[in-house]
């Protein structure tokens, strides 16, 4: 019962993101860290579909 309520949650605030997780992700694009452009390409073509898709949602929910 908890991990559904948890599981809604995280739906509902997927948007939400504490500053310091944020800051942690952020502290690799200062470590110089070098990136798979494969892996690169492919992060960035999830994440379009990612936001095409919530805003495809909002224009069908009116929102």
């Amino acid at each position: 019962m908890r991990e559904k309520l948890r599981d809604s949650q995280l739906g509902e605030n997927s948007t939400q993101i504490a500053a310091d997780e944020l800051r942690e992700f952020l502290e690799a694009d200062l470590s110089g860290a070098r990136v798979d452009p494969k892996f690169k390409e492919e992060l960035r073509q999830a994440l379009w579909d990612f936001v095409q898709g919530r805003t495809d949602r909002a224009d069908v929910d009116g929102s």
